[in-house]
């Protein structure tokens, strides 16, 4: 069930007083930002109040609230509102998003809407496709593309990929930016923050970090460097060509509003696992929303598991190993009857099929080599991908990863560097001392300066969901209790792309049942980092804290 946050229904009431006003009324007509605003939160009101609505009588009237009361709110609501999102596009799709990995506080119905905005969003037609490539190129599109398909691979917030072919024959993924997307996005930040600077002024920081970031989003050009960048960077690292594939751009097609690159087969990497189980779950006399509403009921009643506990990458590879064996053998059986007493009707024979076991995807090897990416890209590189989506991962069919979105890329100074190796070394080895003078260093205030609160908030910022954390409380619910208990006043802003990026991708995580715990996987990476740079993690004292302190963007 959708549990709305407080700070939502706040801002809904704060959208419908400005909209009842005169000048709301003047500004709907003259700011395209307030207009898209009003309507937004105009639409998301009657949700909220809805929501509210059932949490004040279950709290008034304990036991006369159900599940079915729950489920009807989400079944009407949870379409329409994510269409409507869909529609505005812009920011508002972004958040939208954002909010499709809080599994631990949204009703499946809602998550698997929400999913849909990573890339499933209304597309432009494919005229608006050509005009927008031959607008960027300066040519007809078939004196570039000898075909495009008219039916977009997906559409996200601010454009959409096609599979096209060049003149030449080389197969491509083309991705073409909407025309409108520069200005929405404008007009959404501009309204968004006065919004945020009279509602939550303590968000404004983390705020401010999503806006210059997603303007870079804006520039394809810097996507394209990107990719080159980060292809070279997962070659010295290791990761390429065995691991993972980053398609790199192509010829001199990339310009402002496109990019054309290397397509990389497969399906979305939450596709190809949503696919799987629900073959798994047909093959086991059940479905996969059967299973997905098992494993919600399971954390809500007993909190996200701290991390994963299941089989390891190498015994699935194993077990997988004895299941083509398996599949070989029984098929091997079946041809030999099919090719001798099968071709033979007369005598009661007939072909056999053969067998097709559902080998699974090793979700934990998956998991493992993300992290490991992810890490080395954030701490070793300084040039990172802040939107670890479902949507940005392909599945290739020999196993590898395809990394194909790096528009929303963060680049770090030196010291930020640092400092990421320093927070997640710390965090590892549960260092409160530490991760307390980094946080006061770079600018953290609170109203009552309790180190407790900022601890909670640090790990669950940059490391964890997990219930010895937040115990069974909802990702708001925890929030707001930290707020109550110590309102927090001002933060620095550099790192908050790599907590985006942690929290993408522990939400990406959660939703293949393999809940991590960053630190795990990065603390290590961190302090053997900090041991190249001749800063080894015991080395850190006040004074050198202060020498590598990092400046506030």
């Amino acid at each position: 069930m959708l549990r709305a946050a407080t700070s939502v229904a706040g801002k809904a009431t704060g959208a419908a007083l400005v909209g009842g006003s005169g000048y709301g009324a003047y500004l709907y007509q003259t700011d395209e930002g307030t207009s898209r605003m009003i309507k937004a939160y105009g639409n998301f009101a009657p949700v909220v109040l809805s929501y509210r609505f059932l949490e004040a009588k279950e709290k008034l009237f304990p036991g006369t609230v159900t599940e079915n009361d729950w489920s009807y709110l989400d079944k009407t609501y949870a379409k329409p509102t994510i269409e409507r999102l869909g529609e505005l596009q812009g920011m508002y799709t972004k958040y939208g998003q954002i909010a499709a990995g809080m599994t631990n506080t949204l009703s499946d119905t809602w998550i698997q809407e929400l999913r849909r905005l990573e890339s499933d969003v209304p597309p432009r037609s494919i005229d608006v496709v050509h005009k927008t490539i031959e607008e960027e190129l300066g040519v007809p599109v078939d004196a570039v593309f000898d075909w495009l398909d008219p039916k977009p691979l997906g559409s996200a917030s601010i454009g959409q990929v096609h599979s096209a072919r060049l003149r030449g024959g080389t197969e491509v993924a083309v991705k073409v930016q909407y025309p409108e997307a520069g200005q929405l996005f404008r007009d959404d930040m501009k309204t968004i923050r006065k919004f945020f600077e009279i509602l939550a002024p303590e968000n404004v920081i983390s705020l401010s970090a999503l806006e210059k970031q997603n303007a870079l989003e804006l520039d394809y050009r810097m996507e394209a460097d990107n990719l080159k960048q980060v292809e070279q960077n997962m070659r010295l690292g290791g990761f390429l060509p065995h691991e993972v594939i980053i398609p790199l751009p192509i010829g001199d097609f990339s310009t402002k509003r496109l990019l054309v690159m290397e397509k990389i087969p497969g399906p979305k990497l939450n596709d190809g696992v949503r696919a799987y189980f629900s073959e798994w779950a047909k093959q086991n006399g059940t479905t996969l929303e059967a299973l997905e509403k098992e494993a919600k009921l399971k954390i809500e009643k007993e909190g996200i598991p701290s991390k994963y506990t299941g089989p390891s990458p190498t015994q699935i590879e194993r077990y997988k190993f004895l299941l083509n064996v398996r599949e070989k053998l029984m098929n091997s059986g079946i041809f030999a009857y099919n090719c001798t007493f099968g071709r033979f009707p007369q005598l009661g024979g007939k072909q056999k099929d053969y067998i097709k076991i559902n080998v699974p995807l090793n979700l934990p090897r998956l998991v493992d080599t993300l992290m490991r990416v992810h890490g080395y890209q954030l701490m070793k590189d300084g040039l990172f991908n802040a939107d670890p989506h479902g949507g940005n991962f392909l599945l290739h069919p020999d196993g590898r990863i395809g990394m194909i979105d790096y528009g929303a890329t963060k680049k770090l100074t030196r010291n930020e560097r640092l400092t990421a190796c320093l927070l997640w070394a710390a965090l590892y080895r549960n260092d409160e001392d530490l991760l307390w003078e980094l946080s006061i260093l770079g600018g953290y205030k609170s109203k009552y300066g309790r180190k407790d609160v900022l601890m909670k908030l640090m790990r669950f910022a940059y490391d964890t969901w997990g219930k010895d954390l937040m115990g069974n409380k909802n990702v708001q619910q925890f929030i707001d209790e930290l707020k109550s208990e110590d309102p927090w006043e001002e933060g620095a802003d550099n790192l908050v792309m790599a907590s985006f990026m942690s929290i993408r991708l522990r939400s990406l995580a959660l939703g293949m049942n393999h809940p991590v715990k960053c630190s795990d996987w990065w603390g290590p990476i961190a302090e053997e980092i900090l041991k190249e740079e001749g800063l080894p993690y015991e080395s850190w004292n006040s004074e050198q804290l202060e020498k590598y302190k990092v400046e506030p963007n």
